[in-house]
């Protein structure tokens, strides 16, 4: 995926606002964090003509830290303050600097060290709880996952995109109580770690909208029941996706198995989940919904 010039513009100029919005609030205490950024985004800013822009701001940060150094006890009623907007729009940096050294990665995602890079920045961002734009992660993730027709390896860094994008899920995942399974019953023999993997309920709706979790070719046990759960969330679960009707399921903190059988999902959540699915056209496809999924995924093969 090679990065456009509009994508370029735009990385170009958001960071040069956060920057100046940095300066315009300065504190002494920020800048360590703040001269590390920029030789961090020296060698990126150089490949997407940017210099020009950070070499100007660097400037004026110079002559600002130079100007205000004797008027510190001015500030000080305010330096907490100050010293949490200059970190909030650091965040803001970190988290654009992130993005832009996917998209890089993803301009050559055959590459071996592009692929280790991307799986690299993935974890900084997890380990940072920094939230990367959804459509930077979709795109990026699908270059890798293309990629990987030519270059296997290629499909470890498309597997860290649908892990990071289940952290991303969290937001949107349905609210209410949680119950236990009382009349109703489920198919739970594609659950690979029984006695660890919790099977709840949430809400309650009629059978035509009805969370489904059995086998495609099993039957509907729980047919003629007028009052069914609206969802199943399956908590700290290692699951087998094969063979499955699944129909408002929710996975949460999960480790998902696909091998490329048949199944059909239907408004089915990965929530804080990891990946393990078989690189085959099948298994592109299933990546490629779940970088896709607005919120919850529909897909079926088989």
């Amino acid at each position: 995926m090679k990065l456009r010039d509009d994508d370029k513009k735009w990385f170009a100029d958001e960071i040069a606002r956060q920057l100046r919005a940095v300066v315009d609030s300065f504190q002494p205490h920020g800048w360590r964090r703040l001269v590390h950024l920029l030789r961090e985004l020296g060698p990126l800013a150089a490949s997407i003509g940017i210099v020009l822009t950070l070499l100007g701001i660097t400037a004026t940060a110079v002559y600002f830290a130079i100007s205000e150094s004797g008027k510190n006890s001015e500030f000080r009623g305010s330096t907490s303050e100050k010293l949490k907007n200059i970190d909030t729009r650091l965040a803001g940096i970190d988290t654009t600097l992130l993005a832009l050294r996917a998209a890089q990665a993803a301009n050559q995602p055959t590459d071996r060290k592009n692929i280790a890079d991307a799986r690299a920045i993935l974890d900084a961002a997890k380990r940072s709880a920094i939230k990367l734009p959804i459509n930077d992660v979709e795109r990026s993730g699908k270059a890798f996952i293309d990629a990987s027709s030519k270059e296997p390896a290629a499909w470890d860094a498309a597997q860290a995109f649908l892990d990071y994008r289940s952290i991303l899920n969290a937001a949107s995942m349905p609210t209410g109580q949680l119950t236990q399974a009382s009349i109703t019953h489920y198919t739970t023999d594609n659950l690979l770690n029984p006695g660890v993997g919790a099977l709840k309920v949430l809400g309650t709706t009629d059978a035509s909208n009805a969370a489904q979790l059995r086998h495609i070719s099993g039957p509907d046990v729980n047919q003629g029941i007028a009052t069914q759960p609206s969802f199943l969330i399956y908590d700290n679960a290692t699951f087998l996706l094969d063979t499955m009707y699944l129909r408002r399921v929710i996975f949460r903190n999960s480790h998902i198995i696909y091998k490329g059988g048949p199944i059909v999902l239907q408004e089915v959540y990965f929530i804080n989940c990891t990946f393990e699915i078989e690189r085959h056209p099948v298994g592109q496809s299933l990546a490629n919904a779940i970088l896709s999924s607005a919120h919850s995924v529909t897909f079926k093969s088989g």
